[in-house]
Order: structure tokens, then sequence, then C-alpha cells
């Protein structure tokens, strides 16, 4: 059904078919999804590439989840190059890589699997959330930008940007993500960064990429805000994992999937969500959709 995998499996006869049960899967009550996963993957979709414009330092990188030695140097070639020709349009949110328009998003995606009442309630409450999440999502682009984007000028610009938003009505949310000491820990190597696929006619911007310096894991990572320092967290690995699949086309890879919660007073970052975890529950995901609106 066209579900995703890690492009590095190995094909056989064009198609490469993989069983395995992800290791070290802590399932919740947030977070239930299944065990076992059979994926497939059409042998073109499957191979590496580094045909755009990204070093292949940058995409050749392990897909086990265990933690390993990132020995490579880190430079300005560590920050992902755009997707030649993609862009997203706002406010609408829609993707195109040239003159083709995507059909969804990961967002919609995940969404559709939503009842009527869910999406009723999320809609009521739009005129709150949206310019908070908005606001606060410009405030981490343009703190991951100052502090790791390799242009100057780029650097410059964001700075000047952050200042002007730590004075917004949010900056309750912003001023503990932006002193959050997460940020001394990682080199960042994308931010806002739209990626695609064309076979599943599909896109989506994650928030941000990073390596971990302890132990050199690359993490994909969304942020969330939330209305109250009380407010409950939810399963965010299928998105994550849409992410991964999408940008996993492109011949960039991630160890592990990881949620910023942003409340008033507060940011905590997630545990990390194993490759395979965030994979799993993404096919799953995919799997609704197509059932429900791609039926052919």
């Amino acid at each position: 059904m066209g579900v995703f995998f890690s492009p590095s499996f190995p094909s056989f006869s064009g198609v490469a078919l993989i069983s395995w049960v992800p290791k070290n899967v802590k399932e919740s009550k947030e977070c239930p999804g299944p065990r076992s996963l059979q994926i497939h993957c059409a042998r073109g979709e499957c191979k590496e590439s580094n045909e755009f414009g990204v070093s292949r330092e940058v995409l050749v990188i392990t897909t086990t989840t265990s933690a390993h030695p990132f020995d490579r140097q880190i430079d300005e070639a560590s920050w992902l190059a755009p997707i030649p020709g993609l862009r997203r349009t706002d406010p609408e949110h829609r993707y195109w890589l040239g003159e083709h328009l995507f059909a969804v998003s990961i967002t919609g995606v995940v969404g559709s699997a939503k009842s009527d009442w869910a999406m009723a309630r999320i809609e009521a409450t739009r005129h709150v959330w949206e310019p908070r999440g908005h606001t606060v999502h410009l405030a981490l682009e343009s703190l991951l930008h100052s502090r790791f984007h390799p242009q100057p000028r780029s650097r410059q610009q964001a700075a000047q940007l952050l200042e002007e938003l730590r004075a917004s009505d949010y900056r309750a949310w912003i001023e503990p993500l932006l002193a959050h000491s997460h940020w001394q820990q990682v080199t960042v190597i994308a931010s806002e960064r739209p990626t695609c696929c064309l076979v599943r006619n599909l896109a989506g911007t994650y928030d941000t990429g990073y390596i971990q310096h302890a132990n050199g894991l690359r993490v994909l990572a969304d942020l969330k805000t939330l209305s109250r320092p009380g407010s409950g967290s939810y399963c965010t690995r299928a998105q994550l994992g849409g992410y991964m699949a999408l940008e996993a086309t492109w011949g960039v890879h991630y160890d592990a999937g990881q949620t910023i919660w942003a409340r008033p007073g507060e940011t905590r970052f997630s545990p990390l969500y194993s490759r395979e975890e965030c994979l799993a529950a993404w096919a799953a995901a995919w799997a609704g959709y197509v059932s429900r609106f791609r039926p052919w």
C-alpha cells in the first residue's frame, strides 16, 4: 500500500520486503502502536542519492537506533541544503515542487483519523492556538537560525527578528524555549525544513533536526505549544515518522524523533523515540489514510 521504510534496506527483484519488530518500544496510553510491520518499497525509492546538492557526508549515516559515536567533523556542510524547487505557500499551507501541487501534507494525513467531534473542538479554539503556535514556532526558527545557520547574514536577520518576538504576548512560552540548555548540547542541521515525496504525492515541514553532541545521534524534532502548565501531551510518533519517511527519499536519515513541549513558563523535551517506533506509527497512519482517500 505504499508504506515507507528506510532506503538503506536491500532490494530483491525490484522490491524490498522487510519484516521486523521494533526494539525497545515503550507502549503507553498516549502512544499505543503496532509491534510488527511489513514494509514494501519500489526499487527506485530505495536508492541512495546525493544528486540534489547535499554532500554525501551529510547523506550517509547509520540507520541503527542505538547510540553510536559520530566521528565526522561538524562544519557548515552539516546544515541541510533546501530541496530545489520545493516551496510552501501560506497561509493555506500548500506545497509545490515546481508546478506540481502536492495533494496532502503530513499533518493532513495524521489529522484525517480524527473524528468530526475532535476536529470541531480544534476549530473552535483556532483563534487561541494558531497565533500562539505561529509566534512560538517563528521564535524557535529565529533562535536556531541565529545560532546555527551557516550564512552570517541569515544569522543576523534571525537575531533581529528574535528580539522582536521576545516582546510579544507569547514570551511566557518563548523565553523558556530559548533558554533551555538543550541548545548547548546539539548542533542544529535543519530548521523549518520543507520536504516531500512525489511518489506518495505528499509533503510537510518539520521544525528542526540536530545532532546530539553526547552520542552523535541525528534527531528529528517537532515543537508543540500547549495552553497551560498542566496541559497533557499526546502521541506524535506518526507525525515524526512521516517526516523521516519523506526525508529518506532525499537521502537524509534520522536515528530518532523527539517532541518539544512548550508550555507557559516551561519547555520540556520528550524521551527519544526510535526510528523504528516512528516509522511504524507513520505506516499505520498512512495505511489508514490510503484506505479512506486513495482506495484505488
